[in-house]
């Protein structure tokens, strides 16, 4: 019969230990990559030129964004809307879709808000100033806490904007990103 050594005992329980330590931590991390998905959110603008009497601009109109309902998002990932922990804002960009050699010099500065019903207005995104020639624009996002404006109804994103009318009638598009953190059963 075959005795193990000494230290192949403890070398046995040390790899076990070892072994049960890695597998709760893939447990615990792979609750942290579930329970996370992002959803995309994009709009589209047309800016009349301007004329004497109408320069300023004030509200960069996204029509897509006056009412955002993420409930067939959630089922797509087979979540309710109380299953949701929380929402933010990770990422919101400006493109120039035309016409050729427009940029965002019309603009001095922009803000985006989320709202709805029952909860006051909250930045989730801004640029101040815009840099002077781009044709694209990636925001400062607030990291403002979303969930209360996803799961009501309905949200929209609005916007203030500084500037005046391009000089040309201009086509913007606005891709906005979520991350939505929701509770998964077991994690």
């Amino acid at each position: 019969m075959h005795k193990p050594l000494p230290g192949a005992r403890m070398d046995r329980r040390v790899a076990l230990q070892n072994l049960v330590l890695a597998l709760a931590a893939a447990a615990v991390t792979g609750c942290d990559n579930i329970d996370n998905f992002e959803v995309d959110v994009g709009a589209k603008a047309t800016i009349p030129k301007g004329t004497v009497l109408d320069e300023l601009l004030g509200v960069l109109a996204f029509n897509e964004f006056q009412s955002i309902n993420l409930t067939q998002e959630l089922d797509n990932q087979g979540v309710t809307k109380d299953d949701v922990d929380s929402v933010r804002m990770i990422s919101l960009a400006l493109v120039i879709d035309g016409p050729a050699g427009a940029n965002f010099d019309f603009i001095e500065s922009i803000a985006f808000y989320a709202e709805t019903e029952g909860q006051p207005k909250v930045l989730v995104a801004e640029i101040d100033p815009v840099p002077k020639g781009q044709t694209s624009l990636d925001l400062v996002v607030s990291g403002a806490e979303l969930k209360p404006y996803v799961v009501a109804p309905s949200m929209k994103l609005t916007t203030t904007t500084k500037g005046k009318r391009p000089p040309q009638e201009t086509m913007v598009t606005a891709a906005a990103v979520l991350d939505v953190d929701v509770t998964v059963p077991g994690c």
